[in-house]
């Protein structure tokens, strides 16, 4: 998978599998993108908004594909 916004694919894929997306926010974003994501991730209305997105749903589908 190729790098979108300096976030290389196959990597958050990776982390995502294994459950280690904290880590790769952590060591992926500034602190404050970091804390901005986690919180998003931690409120259940936020997250659904944010999931039903056009980018989001792109995102989804490319983490999806083998």
């Amino acid at each position: 998978m190729k790098k979108e916004n300096n976030i290389n694919m196959q990597e958050l894929k990776n982390a995502a599998e294994s459950g280690s997306v904290d880590d790769f926010i952590d060591k992926n974003l500034s602190n404050d993108a970091a804390k901005k994501v986690k919180q998003v991730l931690s409120d259940k209305s936020a997250m659904e908004k944010m999931l039903s997105t056009p980018e989001a749903k792109a995102l989804f589908k490319k983490l999806t594909e083998k």
